[in-house]
């Protein structure tokens, strides 16, 4: 039987295999320093993990919760969002929780789009937006960034697209090319999009590793009607495996998005709640994680300066740089990466045609035992 045209046209992106052969070459006892998958290298806190093994036992934690998530833990990350960042949430019709940021993305996608709409993508871009838009039937609009000594925003581009776009997708700080906006910046878009009645979808999966933008929010001067939000605490919390995400926004919007969430998965998984309900009580273990998550980057940018054929571009957030490999093509750049060097990254063409030539390279990932060996590895670089 023949799979459908809609799917058949989505390619998977190259982390998978990689990540598979990652996974062989440590089988047959081979060292492997990888730097593909933004994996972080530590877990959640342990007290939360305590709070969770605490309640293993009732039967409440193995139910499913309600489709947006637990009233008592979209009310902790309501006021941890006012509190920490000045962002005033209803939580009761303005704030989902999810299962990761990609699921908050497709409910918000359908929410403001339809079959045939344009929405505007930066490009390199995160694939799994791509792949949302593909089986959705929306028209991606790529729009390159400018590439300089990092990734820049093409304002007047974007700017003269936005009429006539049900959306523009804005990944900040970037994956997977870890730029960031600036104030006016973000301001400039948000004003643009408001005037041309389009929606603005921004994942802020990494905004608590943002170390050189800035912390702006639409909402913290007012609830911008068009602009939805969402995130993950895969990375800030180390809870990936537990897919936990967010999604908030103007109510009418997420009262559609829900729709999509019941369907999808109908509610987030309840134990990641709990977990999440004590990591928010906690204070210091995310600002610490991002120091170091800071210090892997200037490791990283001091150990490319060393390689040969292989270029830092700067990055103000995230977990990634986006490097270059002039004049060598991205997937024979990861081919050489692992098989000489023992480096798993992820090809740039993954993230469309501007990655090309270039390599994403996870600094975020790496567990402490390898860490040096693995710069050094990378400082040994001659492509």
């Amino acid at each position: 039987m023949k799979v459908s045209r809609r799917l058949r046209s989505v390619r998977m992106p190259p982390i998978h295999p990689m990540m598979n052969r990652i996974r062989e070459m440590r089988l047959a006892g081979e060292t492997v320093y990888s730097m593909a998958q933004a994996v972080p290298w530590y877990g959640p806190p342990e007290k939360a993990l305590s709070s969770l093994s605490d309640k293993m036992l009732d039967p409440f934690t193995h139910l499913y919760s309600p489709d947006p998530g637990l009233a008592s833990t979209r009310l902790a990350l309501a006021r941890d969002l006012l509190q920490r960042r000045g962002i005033p949430i209803d939580h009761e019709t303005e704030l989902h929780l999810t299962c990761g940021a990609s699921q908050a993305f497709l409910g918000a996608l359908l929410s403001v789009a339809d079959q045939g709409d344009r929405v505007i993508v930066l490009e390199p871009y995160y694939f799994d937006h791509i792949f949302a838009l593909q089986f959705s039937g929306i028209t991606p609009d790529l729009i390159p960034m400018r590439e300089n000594a990092g990734w820049e925003f093409p304002w007047e581009t974007v700017k003269a697209r936005i009429p006539g776009a049900k959306a523009v997708v804005l990944v900040n700080p970037g994956n997977p090319t870890g730029a960031v906006l600036a104030q006016e910046q973000l301001r400039q878009l948000t004003e643009e999009t408001a005037k041309e009645g389009c929606a603005l979808i921004v994942d802020e999966t990494y905004e608590r590793f943002n170390f050189t933008g800035s912390p702006w929010h639409p909402w913290m001067d007012g609830k911008a009607d068009h602009v939805l939000t969402l995130g993950s605490f895969s990375k800030s919390f180390g809870i990936p495996g537990w897919r936990l995400g967010y999604l908030f926004g103007p109510g009418n919007i997420l009262e559609e998005a829900l729709k999509v969430q019941d369907s999808v998965v109908i509610c987030p998984p309840t134990p990641a709640q709990i977990i999440l309900e004590e990591c928010l009580n906690l204070t210091g273990f995310v600002e610490e994680k991002a120091l170091k998550v800071r210090e892997r980057m200037n490791l990283c940018r001091q150990a490319l300066e060393s390689a040969e054929g292989l270029q830092w571009r700067e990055a103000g957030g995230g977990f990634f740089t986006l490097a270059a490999c002039p004049g060598i093509e991205s997937y024979k750049a990861s081919e050489i990466l692992l098989s000489r060097y023992r480096i798993g990254t992820i090809p740039g063409g993954a993230f469309g045609d501007a990655g090309e030539n270039h390599v994403r390279i996870s600094f975020g990932c790496l567990p402490d035992n390898l860490l040096h060996e693995a710069m050094d590895a990378l400082a040994s670089v001659r492509l």
